[in-house]
């Protein structure tokens, strides 16, 4: 199955990946060089889109690690958003979900960013 990528700008110098098909061996060098090729030191959140992924194989679990990790070294933000049942249970077997910012619905990660930003403007972060 093939895989489709749309990366989109997002506010606040942001990035959304969204994701459709199957994120597989076959498939993940495809994103990782659309990742390199779109996210650098100057993007400061990504949002990868699950809505649409219908698979995910380890070498997938591989490109959204090394990209969380990149974000995370560069003190910024990465959040997974409307995660499939199936694809949420590969995360749940691997015990890969803690500590990361996971989202229901864009409504959930919306307020989730209006409160950050909220604590900022209040002086509390």
């Amino acid at each position: 199955m093939p895989l489709t990528i749309e990366i989109h700008a997002e506010p606040h110098e942001g990035k959304r990946i969204s994701l459709a098909g199957s994120l597989d061996t076959d498939t993940a060098t495809q994103l990782q060089d659309k990742i390199d090729h779109e996210i650098d030191s100057t993007v400061h959140m990504v949002i990868m889109d699950l809505k649409r992924l219908e698979f995910l194989s380890s070498a997938g679990l591989r490109v959204i690690f090394k990209t969380k990790k990149y974000m995370d070294s560069h003190e910024g933000k990465f959040m997974l958003l409307n995660l499939q049942p199936q694809v949420r249970k590969v995360f749940d077997i691997i015990k890969a979900l803690d500590g990361m910012n996971v989202f229901k619905s864009q409504e959930e990660m919306d307020e989730y960013l209006t409160a950050m930003q909220n604590k900022v403007l209040d002086g509390d972060a």
